[in-house]
């Protein structure tokens, strides 16, 4: 159960934190602050919706699939069990009233995912379970984001919103019974709510130029539920997990009338998840998992080849903020390089976009054994002015 708790969800790296909700974010390796340009806005800067001058509504999934490698011995490989990940996204804004002017709503997925293993090929043949041996954990949060955006002058927009997360966590473990071929199979889980805040600030210094300032306050939820077992000690089940703080510095030039090039640095305050105390079943545990906080490189371009088609590409390094002696099964989370490419086609008030990343892992060498981990991730976003 120690381990279950930190190991709530995988990508890959960058904690739990979920990719960027739209194809073009993706494509563009979520270097997409100063430039995006429709209600997506809602969750890359809320500052830019008060450019707008139109409804929006962009309806964006992302479709995940994920493996991780583990051996706990030269010559012993173990594979995760992972179902194809899906993560939808929706956004609407509007101008109200006054120039410069406009609200939006978004329900966004940015954080989550689960990750799952046989839990027979994780107990030693020799031992059998003589402790916890955890073996699943997902984690599932809605951030509920409504938004206002205003034009302070002329080249300068603010916006700000509010995150509010519900949140679902399963975790399952095999516990030692005394017998350890006989143990037992337990399942903590539970839901809960947490609130935040966010605000963006974006400023157009020269004709082409758009500098982007961003933050998102730290969000707690804490999950209330049933603890469940083999054996008559049950229970409550109560655990906390906190989202960070996160700064973004985005930098954008229209290097041509068609070329937009886009850089993003983000820092995220990881270290929050030093401590964490998880209730289960009536007992409970005080955890140690000295996180760090990380800096994410981003960079990316959009090229309008035509009045209807737009080619992007990006890259993110996205390092990890766990260090080798918290890393486990449930969440190894190596650091990794990201490469993303994507295309648009514009119908009209009608886009769509298409966009794929590939990611390039460093290997990851701990006590507990060595973790490699493969994925693709593939976006599809639907897009409507009117």
């Amino acid at each position: 159960m120690v381990l279950l708790s930190s190991g709530a969800s995988r990508v890959g790296a960058d904690g739990y934190r979920n990719p960027p909700p739209t194809a073009e974010g993706l494509a563009k390796g979520s270097a997409n602050a100063a430039f995006v340009d429709d209600a997506s806005a809602t969750f890359y800067n809320p500052a830019n919706l008060g450019m707008q001058t139109e409804k929006s509504l962009v309806v964006a999934g992302t479709f995940a699939r994920s493996e991780t490698t583990y051996s706990p011995l030269p010559g012993v490989e173990l594979k995760s069990d992972d179902p194809l990940q899906v993560l939808p996204n929706i956004f609407y804004s509007q101008p109200v009233g006054l120039e410069g002017l406009v609200v939006g709503l978004g329900l966004s997925t940015p954080y989550g995912q689960n990750v799952s293993w046989d839990a027979a090929k994780l107990v030693s043949p020799a031992t059998g379970v003589v402790e916890a041996v955890p073996y699943e954990a997902e984690v599932v949060v809605l951030n509920i984001n409504p938004t206002a955006s205003a034009k302070l002058r002329e080249n300068l927009y603010l916006g700000i919103g509010a995150d509010i997360f519900y949140s679902d966590f399963t975790l399952k473990a095999l516990f030692p019974s005394g017998d350890p071929t006989a143990p037992f199979d337990v399942e903590g889980s539970g839901d809960g709510w947490g609130i935040g805040a966010n605000v963006g600030l974006t400023w157009l210094p020269a004709e082409g130029h758009r500098v982007a300032l961003t933050y998102r306050s730290r969000v707690d939820v804490t999950y209330k539920g049933d603890f469940k077992a083999d054996y008559p000690n049950t229970g409550d089940f109560q655990t906390t997990l906190k989202y960070p703080n996160t700064f973004g510095v985005g930098y954008g030039v229209q290097v041509r009338d068609n070329v937009q090039v886009e850089a993003l640095v983000e820092w995220l305050e990881w270290s929050v998840n030093d401590t964490q105390t998880i209730d289960a079943g009536g007992a409970e545990i005080a955890l140690d998992n000295s996180w760090d906080d990380t800096f994410t490189l981003n960079c990316g371009i959009d090229w309008a080849a035509t009045d209807a088609l737009a080619v992007r590409a990006g890259y993110t390094y996205l390092p990890s903020p766990i260090p080798d002696g918290s890393a486990s099964p449930l969440l190894p989370d190596l650091d990794r390089h990201v490469l993303g490419i994507g295309f648009g086609c514009a119908m009209g008030m009608h886009q769509l976009d298409l966009a794929y990343s590939y990611s390039i892992y460093d290997d990851r060498e701990t006590t507990t054994g060595t973790y490699e981990v493969d994925s693709n991730l593939v976006s599809m976003t639907y897009s409507l002015s009117f």
